[in-house]
C-alpha cells in the first residue's frame, strides 16, 4: 500500500506564520510594551521566521539542482533529502523515476546494439548474395537495394533509395514493359529484360514476394533478380566444348569403325574365332561411341537452335518395315516377338531419314527394356489430320513420378529389374525435338508391371503443311519428350 502523503511542510509553514505575526500581537496583549521595543520584537520575529522558512525551503533548491542535472544527462544524480516533510518524499519519487528511466535507456541501448547487430548481419547477407534483392513499399517505392542490385542495374545505393521503382528500373518480357503493379506480388516469376542506368540491359529472372507484416515493416514487396547472362554465357561455353569435341572425335572414329568393319568382311574365315569375337566387340563398342557422338553432336545443335529436318510428303509404310526388319535380329536375340500392324496408309510429312532415327529408337528401347520371352508391337491409327503409330511393349514399366521427365536431356530411370540396359538418355530428348520440328507430338503411357507405351503423331500428307494446327493434337496422356528410360 501507498503510504499517505505528508503534512509535515504544511504546518512548518503555518507555524512560521503564526510566530512572525501573531506572537508581537500576544506579547503586546499580555505585557505592555513601548511601540520602539514592539517594534524590535516584530522585526525579530519576523527575522526568525524568515530563516526558518529558508531552512524548510532548503530541499527545493537541492531538487532543482538535481532536476537540472538530470535534464543535462546525468543519470547517476541522486537527491538526498532526509527532511521527513513532503520534500523528502519528492527526493524519494525522484530517485525512483531516475532509476526507472536509466533501466529504459539501458534497456533501449542493449536493444538497439542487438537491432544494430542483427542489422549488420542481414546487411553482410545481402551483400554476399549474388542475386539483386530490391525492397519497396506500399508506394513502390525502394527502401532496400543491395551491393548485386547496384551491380546488375548501375545504380548506386543513394540514387534509388526513396524513389519509385518504375521511375528507375524498368523491365520488359520481349517488347512490352513490365510494371510494378504487375511484379509486386506474390509469386511472380518471369525471365525479363533489365534496363538500369544509362541503358544498361541484362537478361534476368524476375521473382518476387509480398510481406506478411506490412504494416510493421512497412515493406510491400521484395524483389530478387537473377542474372541469366553469366549462365548463359557458361552454358555457350559448354556447348562450344561438346561441339568442339564431338567434331574431334568424330573424324578418327568414323575411320575405326570403318577400318573393323573391313577387317571382319575380309577376314572373318582366316582368324580363329576367339579372335574374330574380340574385334567383333570392339566394333560393336565402336558403334555404340559413335552412336553417342552423334548423339551429342545432335543435341547440341538442338540446343543452338540449329537442328534442321525437312518436311516432306513421304510414304511412311517402307519406313516402317525398314526399321523393323533392321531390329527384327535384336528381337530374336531376345526370344521377343516383334510385330507391325499397319496397312494401307496414307503420306505424311515428314523426313525420312529423321523419322527412321524416331522409330528405332523407341523400337530399339522397347525391345531392350523388354525380358526375353515379352512383346513388341507396333501400330498405327488415322485422325482426320494426323497419322499416330504407337510402340507398346510388355516391359517392367515406368514408375508414373518419372514419366514426366522421359523427354529431359539424360534422364534415365533407375529400375533394378533392368540394371543391364544402359543408355545416354539422350534417345528421347532427340525423339521429341524431331517430332515437335515435324509438327507432331510426342508421349509416353505406362504402368509398373503393365509394360509402356509410346506414340507420336505426324501430320498426313492431305492436309496443307501451312493450315496445321497443333493445339487440335489429342493429348493422350503426359507428354514429354526422350526415350532411354
Amino acid at each position: 500500500m501507498d503510504k499517505p502523503a505528508k503534512k509535515t511542510l504544511h504546518l512548518k509553514i503555518a507555524l512560521a506564520i503564526i510566530f512572525s505575526a501573531l506572537l508581537p500581537a500576544a506579547l503586546g496583549l499580555f505585557i505592555p510594551l513601548t511601540p520602539p521595543f514592539y517594534i524590535l520584537i516584530g522585526i525579530g520575529c519576523s527575522i526568525l521566521s524568515i530563516t526558518f522558512l529558508f531552512w524548510t525551503l532548503k530541499p527545493l533548491g537541492q531538487l532543482i539542482k538535481n532536476t537540472r542535472e538530470f535534464a543535462g544527462g546525468s543519470l547517476n544524480i541522486r537527491a538526498d533529502i532526509r527532511s521527513g516533510d513532503e520534500f523528502e518524499d519528492v527526493g524519494t519519487a525522484f530517485n525512483l523515476m531516475v532509476d526507472k528511466i536509466s533501466k529504459t535507456l539501458q534497456q533501449l541501448e542493449t536493444d538497439r546494439d542487438v537491432t544494430v547487430s542483427e542489422k549488420n548481419k542481414l546487411n553482410e547477407i545481402l551483400t554476399t548474395l549474388i542475386d539483386g534483392i530490391i525492397a519497396v513499399d506500399f508506394n513502390k517505392n525502394i527502401l532496400l537495394f543491395n551491393k548485386s542490385a547496384q551491380e546488375l542495374t548501375g545504380f548506386s545505393e543513394t540514387e534509388v533509395l526513396g524513389k519509385p521503382i518504375d521511375q528507375v528500373i524498368h523491365f520488359f518480357a520481349d517488347q512490352d514493359e513490365i510494371l510494378s503493379k504487375t511484379y509486386c506480388k506474390e509469386n511472380f516469376n518471369q525471365t525479363a529484360k533489365l534496363i538500369g542506368k544509362s541503358g544498361k540491359q541484362t537478361r534476368i529472372n524476375l521473382m518476387s514476394t509480398q510481406v506478411d507484416d506490412q504494416t510493421q515493416s512497412h515493406l510491400s514487396s521484395v524483389l530478387m533478380l537473377h542474372d541469366l547472362s553469366r549462365e548463359e554465357e557458361l552454358e555457350q561455353m559448354k556447348l562450344d566444348f561438346v561441339s568442339m569435341a564431338s567434331h574431334e572425335l568424330k573424324t578418327p572414329l568414323t575411320s575405326i569403325v570403318g577400318y573393323l568393319s573391313v577387317a571382319l568382311n575380309e577376314n572373318k574365315d582366316k582368324i580363329p574365332a576367339e579372335s574374330l569375337q574380340l574385334l567383333q566387340k570392339a566394333f560393336t563398342s565402336a558403334q555404340q561411341l559413335q552412336t553417342l557422338i552423334q548423339n551429342l553432336l545432335n543435341v547440341n545443335k538442338i540446343e543452338r537452335d540449329k537442328f534442321t529436318v525437312s518436311n516432306e510428303s513421304v510414304d511412311y509404310l517402307p519406313i516402317l518395315s525398314k526399321v523393323v526388319e533392321d531390329l527384327r535380329n535384336q528381337a530374336n536375340q531376345k526370344n521377343i516377338v516383334l510385330t507391325l500392324k499397319a496397312d494401307n496408309l496414307q503420306k505424311v510429312f515428314a523426313d525420312p531419314i529423321r523419322i527412321a532415327e524416331v522409330l528405332t529408337n523407341l523400337v530399339a528401347n522397347a525391345i531392350n527394356y523388354t525380358n526375353p520371352g515379352g512383346k513388341v508391337e507396333i501400330t498405327t491409327s488415322v485422325s482426320p489430320t494426323e497419322l499416330i503409330t504407337t510402340i507398346s511393349d510388355t516391359g517392367a514399366g515406368i514408375p508414373k513420378e518419372a514419366i514426366s521427365h522421359l523427354f529431359t536431356k539424360f534422364f534415365r530411370v533407375s529400375n533394378l529389374e533392368q540394371k543391364g540396359n544402359k543408355g545416354t538418355g539422350l534417345g528421347l530428348y532427340i525423339s521429341k525435338s524431331i517430332v515437335e520440328k515435324l509438327r507432331g507430338k510426342i508421349w509416353a503411357e505406362s504402368e509398373e508391371g503393365h509394360g509402356s507405351k509410346f506414340s507420336f503423331t505426324l501430320p498426313l500428307a492431305t492436309q496443307t503443311a501451312g493450315f496445321l494446327d497443333r493445339n487440335k493434337f489429342t493429348a493422350q496422356a503426359i507428354q514429354s519428350g526422350s526415350l532411354n528410360y
